[in-house]
């Protein structure tokens, strides 16, 4: 019998001028708004089953939803927070969203949270309106869906003997660094592509312009 499923969205503050489409992640999942994420959800009548923050950079929201207040003077991003909370609640599939903004600093922390995830079999999502950013598996199928673009770079460390099949630019066998770019802006050839690596870690970016 596989694994339960248990599902959570984070929510957090990256200024974004459209998150209408915060909307189609709801359904199904436990959902927790970090720190500034809370105004985006009151805008959208989302009601968070958690808050958590240190609220820095907005006041305490006044509600009767369990908040967790954290302060300011921490080791983690209110969102790294939210989750390795979610982590040890037993969520096991995680989507965030807000975690892609004008500060590269907090975008790319957001990605080492990825990183923690996939450490401990976690699958976890980065997600804004043009772009979806996870790591992925050493097996795996892409669809195309919405996006017209991807790449994939080595993160932390060399992805050896990446071979990928349903794309423009097709790799066997081959050893992408972590100091390469070869596999950026490639496109889909097929309506899914499928990709193999044999160690590493393989950060995926799906993207529109």
């Amino acid at each position: 019998m596989g694994k339960e499923i248990k599902k959570c969205l984070i929510i957090s503050g990256a200024p974004e001028s459209e998150i209408e489409y915060y909307n189609d992640y709801v359904d199904g999942r436990f959902v927790i708004s970090a720190d500034s994420g809370y105004n985006k959800c009151t805008k959208l009548g989302i009601k968070p089953d958690l808050i958590i923050g240190d609220f820095d950079s907005s006041d305490v929201p006044d509600t009767d939803i369990k908040t967790i207040i954290l302060p300011v003077r921490k080791d983690d991003t209110d969102t790294f927070f939210a989750v390795k909370y979610a982590i040890k609640q037993g969520f096991n599939d995680l989507v965030i969203l807000g975690g892609i903004g004008s500060r590269f600093d907090h975008t790319y922390c957001n990605v080492l949270a990825l990183n923690y995830c996939f450490e401990r079999n976690v699958k976890a999502v980065l997600i804004n309106k043009n772009n979806e950013i996870e790591l992925l598996d050493k097996k795996a199928v892409i669809n195309k869906d919405k996006y017209n673009y991807f790449s994939f770079y080595a993160f932390l460390e060399d992805c050896i003997k990446l071979t990928t099949r349903g794309t423009q630019y097709d790799l066997t066998d081959y050893d992408l660094t972590v100091k390469s770019p070869l596999a950026q802006s490639n496109s889909f050839k097929d309506d899914k592509i499928t990709v193999s690596y044999e160690s590493g870690k393989l950060l995926l970016i799906l993207s529109n312009d």
